[in-house]
């Protein structure tokens, strides 16, 4: 019917016709609008039971859930790798084996240290795609968050398929790298499903307790988990897990102690401490820590960013304070030493700050010990070839440190506090102690006292040829900014030891 048709009728059956089609028209937009009300509903409906089957999936009736390991547990992506292995899992049929694969990153630390985190992205990214890759059928893998990547494999498996993935891995993540000229290597974990675990939250968890033994052992490697390594390495798993937060918070630092020469009252240098400034318990000595990280290796990153922060602060004070012949020490111990590559990083790191390397000095734990492994003297003669100073503390289970001296490539020789306390008690060790500091000065070498507390100590030292000293009596371990109070103005002059000197 046309417009004009319509004006020809009355004007009554011309009101009716109109207030139809406007009654159709308008049930047509209401149904409309209701229709796509009904549809979002139903959208909200499936997303909500979704997310209930995948809280479903990841729940643990006590606090240490799956997500309890998630460092951010807003993590779309992580929580969505987990849900997807729990589904997996949850519908493998009955007798069906499935191994999980925990692929953490070794030192990764210094990768994120060392480059912008846009090249740090790529890294991640590109590690994934090879994973994805050689990713199987009935796989599933992908980066969890971090330095950590999983690999499900729930296909027929036995123990040489498993051991031959695990392979797979380590060389996957060993291969070249496109985004950065680093070659990188990780810890796996292997927890095998239903032996090690019926859900994921189990799996993952024991999955995560192998890659610590795995660490333990030296890295690159992978090791299963057992019960054996539950009852063993449980208790460090949390504890490991608090550590490696508290480095993405920044939460360590660096305290200095004062090597005095006690015939010029002058500071010659200062020794490095880590400390860790824990939220809740405060500021921790090595003791409660280093052990955890030389026993996973970590130590060799705590190394690296150490002697970074050492070489940033010196250029700091140079640009405040006149410091003259100053040297900073570290310590290193026999893990990092073993590091290939070691040497050119440090150096690498002074050229960076514009400093030489022999303003530092590197303290060498258990020099005895390292005496038969090729990689750690090799890294000595480096560092010396290099200008670092190198020092020792080890006299040898036998004092084989007195016939040896002549070879020892370390200029400086430092006496331990517990040989200090037996020169000091005149112990019956005390007559080879001498011994020791006799002939380090007859072979030109630096001597230093360490853990001196009392006068009387700093007397019994300096009578035995020891002029350069360290230790509470001086000052506590400081941080920053004292210890710049004390360069600034030591508690002490050239006229302080006097009495003591001029006997």
């Amino acid at each position: 019917m046309d417009i004009l048709k319509i004006l020809a009728l009355t004007g009554a059956d011309a009101f009716e016709i109109i207030a139809a089609v406007l009654i159709i028209v308008l049930t047509g937009i209401a149904l409309f609008f209701l229709y796509r009300n009904v549809a979002f509903e139903i959208k909200e409906i499936r997303r909500r039971n979704e997310a209930l089957d995948e809280d479903e999936e990841l729940s643990d009736d006590s606090e240490e859930g799956v997500r309890k390991l998630i460092t951010d547990e807003s993590d779309v992506e992580s929580k969505g790798l987990l849900s997807t292995i729990g589904r997996a899992i949850n519908r493998a049929p009955e007798g069906s084996m499935g191994a999980l694969y925990s692929i953490n990153l070794d030192n990764f630390k210094e990768i994120v240290d060392r480059y912008e985190q846009k090249t740090v992205d790529k890294v991640i990214k590109e590690i994934e795609k090879k994973l994805l890759k050689h990713c199987a059928k009935k796989c599933i893998t992908g980066h969890l968050e971090e330095d950590i990547f999983l690999y499900y494999y729930y296909d027929t498996i036995d123990s040489e398929h498993m051991t031959s993935i695990s392979n797979l891995i380590l060389e996957l993540i060993k291969e070249p790298l496109k985004s950065i000229d680093e070659t990188l290597t990780a810890s796996v974990g292997l927890a095998v499903y239903p032996y090690d675990g019926i859900n994921i939250r189990q799996l993952y968890k024991n999955a995560d307790i192998a890659v610590l033994a795995a660490k333990k052992e030296g890295k690159n490697r992978f090791k299963m988990f057992s019960d054996d390594l539950m009852n063993s390495e449980k208790l460090n798993l949390d504890y490991y897990q608090e550590i490696k937060k508290s480095i993405k918070n920044d939460e360590f630092l660096l305290y200095y102690q004062a090597i005095v020469d006690i015939k010029t009252g002058r500071i010659i240098g200062l020794e490095s401490l880590l400390r860790w400034n824990h939220p809740k318990m405060g500021i921790l000595p090595p003791a409660r820590f280093l052990n955890v990280m030389e026993l996973t290796g970590d130590i060799s990153w705590f190394g690296t960013w150490g002697f970074e922060k050492i070489v940033a602060q010196y250029k700091d004070w140079t640009q405040k304070i006149k410091l003259r012949d100053l040297f900073i020490s570290t310590n290193l111990s026999n893990t990092q030493l073993q590091e290939p590559g070691l040497p050119e990083k440090f150096l690498k790191i002074t050229k960076k700050y514009g400093l030489s390397s022999e303003k530092f000095c590197l303290e060498i734990i258990d020099y005895y010990r390292l005496l038969n492994n090729r990689m750690a003297m090799y890294n000595l003669s480096e560092f010396r070839k290099y200008g670092f100073r190198i020092a020792i503390d080890d006299p040898g289970p036998n004092y084989e440190v007195i016939q040896d001296m002549p070879d020892i490539i370390a200029g400086l020789f430092k006496v331990r506090m517990g040989n200090v306390y037996k020169l000091h008690d005149k112990d019956p060790e005390s007559d080879q102690i001498s011994a020791v500091i006799k002939n380090a000065k007859e072979n030109s070498k630096v001597v230093i006292a360490e853990g001196i507390e009392t006068e009387e100590m700093v007397q019994t030292l300096y009578d035995n040829g020891v002029r350069f000293m360290q230790g509470y009596f001086f000052n506590k371990p400081q941080p920053v900014f004292e210890i710049e109070k004390l360069l600034l103005k030591p508690n002490w002059n050239m006229s302080t030891f006097n009495h003591i000197t001029n006997k």
